[in-house]
């Protein structure tokens, strides 16, 4: 069974992400305002429910009104700290900045908590993991911009994705920490190169596999299906990239371990095109065998539309997956996906 709740509808709803709190509630964190991305009038606002996605109550401004666009990429929930990463920039992804907005009251008052481990500019903090080895893992998609390289491209007012060739890869990794998030070390994964008129929003996945293998999936422009690198050490290298078979219409997917070892992807596999509107149907895959095949693959909803960045976990007792989930770049919906057998 799969239940679906409307959460909000906006001029733009983008990214959203729902993450159970350390007293049972649930909250969800998305982009809104403006009626387009990236934009000056960009916001980050959240919302809980107490009764696991039946009801939504709004929160409010989660980043205080300062005059930048704001955009979340991630929600992470450690030892009762719930942890917002952040991008400011100035409406066209330049002058950007990377914070953490912290929580120690189950997401409802956030402090500023600075930049992030190794990155305080020009790059997006993707999904947290901790492996079965306590090794804490966090993707991340960057790019290498120097602040002479963003004041040029500010003043020729254009948006950063213009900028290449001068901007030539997109760099996606992991940042690892062996001591419980202390300190922490970037391990590139998988380089994107760009080129004239193709810009890479790389927005990696990780999940441990069975084995113990970290498969970290990432969406390529154009390309039509997802890429896959594997480390074998715990995120310190990671192999050559190879194109899967997995079909991606440029949307971002989802990585999700259950209790029972399966690896679960929320994503929309059909490519009809490249467009926005064709980022359907809206699919659950379940693997046993380490990603090697899908045998359990539901269709959520699949009726045409851009179903964009679905986001969430698994509940505790592995029968249910959370997420949420952008339809059409305007309303933000909870869905609830309760695994069959």
């Amino acid at each position: 069974m799969t239940k679906i709740r409307l959460v909000h509808r906006d001029s733009l709803s983008c990214e959203a992400i729902v993450r159970e709190m350390p007293n049972g509630e649930l909250l969800m964190v998305s982009q809104c305002g403006g009626t387009s991305e990236p934009s000056p009038q960009n916001r980050v606002y959240f919302w809980h429910s107490p009764d696991n996605g039946e009801t939504w109550k709004p929160g409010g401004l989660l980043w205080p009104e300062d005059g930048r666009a704001v955009y979340q990429t991630e929600v992470s929930v450690e030892e009762g700290e719930v942890t917002v990463y952040i991008t400011l920039h100035d409406g066209s992804f330049l002058n950007w900045e990377c914070v953490m907005a912290k929580s120690s009251d189950c997401g409802h008052t956030w402090q500023n908590a600075g930049p992030p481990p190794c990155f305080p500019r020009y790059a997006f903090l993707r999904g947290k993991i901790r492996t079965s080895a306590g090794i804490l893992l966090q993707a991340y998609q960057s790019y290498p911009v120097s602040e002479e390289l963003d004041w040029l491209l500010r003043r020729q007012g254009t948006k950063i994705y213009k900028g290449t060739p001068l901007i030539p890869y997109n760099e996606n990794g992991v940042l690892r920490s062996a001591d419980n998030g202390k300190s922490w070390q970037a391990y590139p994964a998988i380089r994107l190169p760009q080129s004239e008129n193709l810009w890479h929003w790389g927005e990696p996945t990780v999940c441990e596999l069975p084995d113990g293998t970290v498969a970290m999936l990432v969406r390529v422009n154009r390309d039509g299906r997802l890429w896959r690198s594997d480390s074998h050490n715990g995120g310190l290298t990671w192999c050559e990239p190879y194109r899967t078979e997995i079909p991606n219409p440029n949307n971002k997917v989802k990585l999700l371990r259950l209790p029972d070892g399966r690896t679960a992807l929320l994503h929309t596999p059909a490519v009809r095109s490249m467009r926005l509107t064709d980022r359907y149907p809206l699919s659950v895959w379940i693997s046993g065998d380490g990603m090697a095949s899908w045998p359990y693959r539901r269709d959520l909803v699949n009726f045409p539309g851009a179903f964009s960045y679905p986001d969430g976990f698994c509940s505790k007792d592995g029968r249910h997956l959370r997420f949420a989930v952008e339809f059409n770049r305007h309303d933000i919906y909870y869905i609830d996906h309760e695994i069959e057998g």
